[in-house]
Order: structure tokens, then sequence, then C-alpha cells
């Protein structure tokens, strides 16, 4: 056997996991930041207000989260089994849930369960991204224009500088919009990340749709053969999602800015 071709193949294995790699880890990394932002509002709330706290989130939060789920289930195929959008329960800490059922060795409805899993990422994203081209369209626009920057990093930049650029003015803190605003960003950002019982029985899944890329990315090498240009492809689809995901981290960044700040004020203020 030709080592030259050995080795030439190896490569090209080594570089599409690499690729892949480089296109999911950034899913990773935004999903653990929100889930600190998530937990930090929590905990804030939770230390200053008690438990009932998260009712004043989890009004709207909870069942954006819960949706986001049988939206993916309907996708995917699954059996929606139970649905509750909104039922808190202080001993368990569960303020909603979906139980849904698959098909077992059905590749395509077990690839779902990761994107089932993953879902109130997706769909609490979706709901900010409307929110602020609700109240702050000239923001949205202006992230989406800045989104389109050369390069992941830059462009991710961008969209976060302009968001802060227009929401952050100092007359915004004194109009009853921007406190609604925050409010409904609050609700939403503080239950968009997904939970532990979420990524249950996605492994498999996960296995499933790490090989079927690799299948696939393999297949377009081989026939095209210019894996460069397949990775400019790649961060090119990827990079508008990118961008809303910074946008989720910005304004989710936001509200735990401000309601920190607030409850740090709020105790001086009453002199305790």
């Amino acid at each position: 056997m030709n080592l030259g071709i050995v080795v030439g193949v190896g490569d090209v294995f080594v570089r599409i996991a690499i690729l892949l790699a480089l296109a999911a880890g950034p899913f990773v990394v935004f999903a653990l930041i929100i889930h600190f932002l998530e937990h930090a509002i929590q905990r804030r709330l939770s230390l200053r207000f008690g438990w009932k706290s998260v009712l004043w989130t989890g009004w709207l939060g909870t069942p954006i989260h819960e949706l986001s789920h049988v939206a993916m289930c309907y996708l995917f195929r699954h059996r929606i089994d139970e649905l509750v959008l909104f039922e808190p329960d202080q001993y368990s800490g569960r303020l909603g849930y979906v139980r849904h059922s698959f098909r077992r060795g059905n590749w395509f409805e077990e690839i779902g369960n990761v994107f089932i899993g993953i879902a109130p990422l997706i769909g609490g994203t979706m709901a900010l991204a409307v929110l602020l081209w609700t109240f702050y369209p000239d923001a949205a626009v202006a992230a989406g224009d800045d989104s389109s920057a050369t390069g992941v990093i830059t462009a991710t930049f961008a969209t976060a500088g302009a968001i802060c650029n227009n929401i952050l003015q100092w007359s915004h803190f004194g109009t009853f919009r921007f406190w609604v605003f925050l409010y409904l960003v609050l609700c939403v950002g503080s239950h968009m990340a997904p939970s532990s019982s979420d990524y249950a029985g996605a492994g498999r899944g996960a296995i499933l749709l790490g090989l079927l890329l690799f299948v696939i990315l393999l297949i377009v090498v081989v026939t095209v053969g210019d894996l460069d240009r397949l990775a400019s492809s790649v961060v090119d689809i990827l990079s508008p999602v990118f961008a809303l995901l910074t946008l989720a981290v910005v304004l989710c960044s936001i509200a735990t800015l401000v309601v920190t700040l607030v409850l740090e004020l709020v105790p001086n203020l009453l002199g305790r």
C-alpha cells in the first residue's frame, strides 16, 4: 500500500474531525455561558426573595422552554406523552416538563434527541431576537449589519458591540420601555438553558449525528476536493447562528448585570 495515500487519507480524516470540532465548539461555549448566566440570575433572586422569585420569571420562560422541546419533538416525529407548561414544584425544583417517546433503532428519531435536548437554547434565542426586534428594532438592524463582518470572532464582537451601543444608553434607563424589555429578557433568559434531564438519553443520538456529519463531509471532500473551501462554507453557514447566540448571550449578560446592580443598591437605599 502506498504510504503517501494512507497519510493523505489520514490527513483528510483529521481535518474533517477538526472542522466538526470547530463547528460544534462554539455551540458548547455559548451553552455554558448562558447556563452560567441563568444560574447567576436565579441564585441572586432566590437568595434575596426566596424560591418563589422563580415564579416571577418562570411564568413566561418555562412555557417557552417546554414549547421549544415540543416543536423539536414534532419535527423529529417523537410522540408527546405528557406536556405541562408551567406547574412549579418547590420540592423537586421542576417548573414544567415534556414527556416524549420514540422508536428505538430509528436513526432519525435517535438523532432528534440531541435537538430536543438543546431546543430551549434555540427557542429562547429566537424569543430574545423577537423581543429585540419589537422593542429596539434599530439595535436589531445594527446587529444584523455588523454580524456580516469577516470572521466568526470579529462578527461576534461586532454584534455584541452593536447591541450594547444601541441599548445601554443613559436615556433608555429612564424609560418604561427599557425596563419592560429588560424584564421580559430576564424571563426568557433565566430559563433557556437546557437542564441535565434535557440531555438524558441524547448520547446515542449525538454519536449518530457526529457520524452522519462526518460521512457527509467526507463525501463532499471526495467529490469537491477542496477542504479549505468547505471549511469556509461551513463558517459562512454558521455565522448567522453564532450571531443569534451572541445576541442571546449579550441580552442575558445585560439582564444579569442590571439585576446584580439593582440588588446590590436596594439594601443600601433601605439602610440595610
